[in-house]
């Protein structure tokens, strides 16, 4: 968890070699000011390297940013399925996700706004190659809870009242929330399954 803003990224989060110190300082750089509004400047202060260190590990700020993208993407999937219980009940399993979610917003804010928030103010290329690759990874935990618990009436809508459920679950962490909004989603959910 990021316990000061004044910290640069290579002294608060951990990292193993100089090429994911950079892609550390990279994902909080862009986080803040997006693909267009960050400098490679930027970059190097979060990192604590100099910037030609950044050309020969990346080559461009297009890259880099590609990889970084990509890279706290894998980071979020492996963290979260890591928390995620699996339950022999479809709703705890889908409240499970729902924490996990909130967990990793609260302990990685950087990295969670760079995938939600500013995927999409990316170069356009980008922003669709990483949709048509990874866009469907987190929804893949609710394909696997219905395959492990599925419901005996209304599969189908319960399936899409999830996945949906689950956007906007995400979406609304880019904002400002209230505390505990995880639970009148999953409230929201829980009476959707009741009512079908």
């Amino acid at each position: 968890m990021r316990a000061s803003t004044t910290k640069p990224a290579w002294q608060v989060y951990p990292w193993r070699d100089s090429k994911e110190r950079i892609l550390v300082g990279a994902a909080v750089a862009f986080s803040r000011k997006g693909f267009y509004g960050t400098s490679v400047r930027e970059i190097s202060l979060e990192a604590g390297l100099e910037q030609p260190s950044i050309y020969h590990h990346f080559g461009s700020k297009e890259n880099l940013y590609w990889i970084c993208l990509r890279a706290t993407h894998l980071y979020m999937i492996r963290r979260l399925r890591s928390r995620i219980v699996r339950t022999d009940s479809l709703l705890a399993e889908m409240r499970e996700m729902f924490r996990a979610i909130s967990w990793f917003n609260r302990e990685y804010p950087e990295f969670f706004a760079l995938l939600f928030s500013l995927v999409y103010s990316s170069p356009p290329e980008i922003a669709a190659r990483f949709t048509s690759m990874h866009g469907g990874d987190l929804f893949r935990f609710v394909e696997k809870a219905f395959e492990r618990n599925p419901p005996k009436t209304g599969r189908l809508e319960k399936y899409s009242l999830s996945v949906h459920t689950l956007y906007s679950f995400i979406l609304s962490h880019s904002g400002t929330r209230p505390p505990n909004l995880h639970v009148s989603y999953y409230q929201a959910l829980r009476r959707l399954y009741t009512a079908l």
